[in-house]
């Protein structure tokens, strides 16, 4: 005997006892969703949706055509947070029976304030418009081919899509288990529960300079830092809009530079550890500081026509480069810590969210660098093997 094994989905259809008993009452029964969102696509595996997310939209779009049907949006404000509380549920009342597809897309305030502040900032287009038309762009980039660069806090963004119970296949998938090829369907008479996963775009790196041969002296007004890369736009299902060839391209390169550089001195004498130098530098390791937001990060083999974001430490008064890195692949080796659950590069890229490389200097150049994660005892380190 054949046995189907059918795909169950996380969208459970619940029908109210009341509208299933009286016939004549159907027309009072509620009919739309009820959506719980969740942000557990992270190397911790947990919820963090109502610590971490502060405004969320939802847009729901009918799967035959693509056409938007309903926009809602739900805010903590200064009087009330409602996202904050961990049974939260968004309803989406009267919504028509049908199949709809879902998408998200949410941040740590409320857009709307956002939208007002000076700098960089994310913004949204063809919300109005068709499922594909959605994007998020990083606030003032050209629109074309010119370069731009990035100097201040991001504000974080998440995009969300349906989550099913589908089993994820292992091939660096970017998504949360489910996607924006996932529906969901609501019958009349009825309320239908479902499941929007985020994940997480804006990434954080502290990066952190030490001298070897000289860690009395290192200071982070000596040296210039920039990641290069082409990600100021997010598509509607979450990847990043890129050149389609090398000779046309279409989106700008960004330059992303700290948006806070700070020293640390730690004093060998006393065992303190300070923000102020001290008066003599006997036993003294200055270290150099410097913290940066970027939008996410993907990984690009040597064919692709959009290169690889690259890390660049260069000193300031001669131009001498002091380190040069992919910066995605270097990041992606992190997911070593985790090798049970078996992440793929870009899986890893995507969960993980706030980073730290250590360097440290040999005359000038790095010699060795360590890869630290957020929230992780755990720490990776190379030797720079180029290095006489």
């Amino acid at each position: 005997m054949q046995f189907i094994k059918p795909i169950i989905a996380l969208c459970a259809t619940v029908a109210l006892g009341a509208c299933s008993l009286m016939k004549d009452e159907l027309d009072d029964c509620p009919q739309g969703l009820t959506v719980q969102f969740v942000y557990d696509y992270n190397v911790e595996r947990a919820d963090m949706f109502s610590d971490h997310v502060g405004s969320v939209t939802l847009y729901v779009y009918d799967a035959a055509d693509g056409h938007l049907v309903r926009m809602q949006t739900e805010d903590n404000t200064a009087s009330a947070q409602p996202l904050r509380d961990p049974n939260y549920r968004m309803t989406v009342d009267g919504l028509p029976a049908g199949d709809y597809r879902l998408l998200a897309l949410a941040n740590q305030r409320q857009y709307a304030d956002l939208r007002q502040l000076p700098g960089t900032r994310y913004v949204r287009d063809g919300e109005s418009e068709g499922m594909t038309a959605l994007t998020v762009t990083l606030a003032d980039l050209p629109a074309r081919t010119a370069a731009t660069a990035i100097s201040q806090q991001l504000d974080t963004l998440w995009h969300g899509t349906l989550r099913s119970s589908v089993t994820r296949a292992d091939d660096a998938s970017a998504s949360p288990e489910g996607g924006v090829g996932q529906t969901v369907t609501v019958r009349e008479h009825q309320l239908t529960s479902c499941v929007v996963s985020l994940v997480r775009d804006t990434k954080r790196l502290h990066l952190s300079i030490r001298q070897a041969d000289d860690p009395a002296h290192c200071d982070i007004a000596d040296y210039d830092i920039t990641l290069v890369d082409c990600n100021g736009r997010i598509l509607w299902d979450n990847t990043v809009a890129t050149p389609a060839t090398p000779t046309e391209p279409t989106e700008p390169t960004i330059t992303y530079t700290p948006f806070a550089r700070w020293n640390t001195y730690y004093d060998g004498q006393t065992g303190q550890s300070l923000r102020q130098r001290p008066a003599t530098d006997d036993q003294l390791e200055e270290t150099a500081h410097a913290d940066l937001d970027f939008n996410r990060l993907m990984l690009r083999g040597p064919q692709e026509p959009t290169a690889p974001a690259l890390l660049t430490i260069t000193h300031r008064e001669d131009g001498r480069q002091v380190a040069r890195i992919n910066l995605p692949e270097i990041l992606s080796q992190g997911r070593g810590a985790f090798e049970r659950e078996h992440y793929g590069a870009q899986e890893f890229l995507d969960r993980a969210y706030d980073y730290r490389l250590d360097f440290i200097l040999v005359g000038g150049q790095w010699q060795y660098m360590s890869l630290g994660i957020h929230t992780l005892p755990w720490t990776l380190r190379w030797q720079n093997v180029e290095l006489n």
